[in-house]
């Protein structure tokens, strides 16, 4: 799995444009406007992230510095978050 896209209240975040920055694994996601909602504060799109990135089994391995998980798809849900 590949975090590309997702929505957030009645918005739809990711261009499906190849990202111009380096991506986390399992991240292939663009969206400058996103960037733009989240100065602003828009509260679906903070409450979105935010559920991305606590509601998940992932293992923080602390001496590598990466995360571990039984699963992709939590990996690139926490990554897209992080």
């Amino acid at each position: 799995m590949e975090f590309k896209k997702f929505s957030a209240g009645d918005k739809f975040y990711g261009t499906g444009d190849k990202p111009t920055t380096k991506q986390l694994p399992n991240v292939n996601f663009h969206d400058p406007k996103m960037f733009e909602n989240l100065k602003n504060n828009d509260k679906a799109l903070v409450r979105t992230i935010l559920c991305l990135a606590i509601c998940h089994d992932i293992i923080i391995d602390e001496k590598k510095g990466v995360y571990n998980a039984a699963s992709p798809d939590e990996l690139a849900l926490v990554n897209a978050a992080k």
